[in-house]
């Protein structure tokens, strides 16, 4: 054994005789950037139901999901499927997990804890529960437009909304 992998499996080793745990990583509270990339159109609002989706990461699968969704979302909107392709594109290439981005699969996470694509670890899970669910507590319904708003003069529909918050 190497002897950096002898002092990783020595301090994991200690960690556990003193109580603790090989722990998750902590998860960042979910912030959109908007579009990333892309101007902040009239399709704002399906650039931050994906980033809700890639805040936290996954499987692959759930990846080319959430990215088909931003295609779609953006083509309903703006009836426009140019526009929903470059930026179907744009995610596919440089949204994976392994880039050092703000805009990668799983920012949520410090790099380089989730490089890779893989389900979420039951703690893991957890810790996307309770920022969820603080997520959902700020989100404040405009009586003028219905709509929820999510960032200072960003909104998205109630229908979107419920996507990330099921109870409201």
């Amino acid at each position: 054994m190497a002897m950096g992998g002898a002092l990783s499996a020595l301090g994991l080793w200690v960690a556990l005789l003193a109580g603790g745990s090989a722990a998750a990583s902590s998860l960042d509270d979910f912030k959109s950037d908007g579009c990333s990339m892309f101007h902040d159109g009239s399709y704002y609002s399906c650039c931050y139901l994906h980033d809700f989706a890639y805040w936290h990461g996954g499987t692959a699968e759930e990846r080319k999901s959430a990215d088909q969704a931003l295609r779609a979302c953006v083509r309903e909107i703006t009836g426009n499927g140019f526009l929903a392709g470059a930026m179907f594109w744009g995610v596919r290439l440089g949204g994976g997990p392994g880039h050092h981005t703000t805009y990668r699969w799983g920012f949520g996470w410090p790099f380089p804890y989730r490089k890779d694509y893989g389900s979420l670890t039951p703690e893991e899970q957890e810790q996307v529960a309770d920022k969820t669910r603080s997520l959902c507590a700020s989100l404040r319904l405009n009586p003028v437009t219905g709509e929820y708003t999510v960032d200072a003069g960003k909104e998205i529909s109630a229908a979107q909304a419920r996507q990330i918050c099921p109870r409201l």
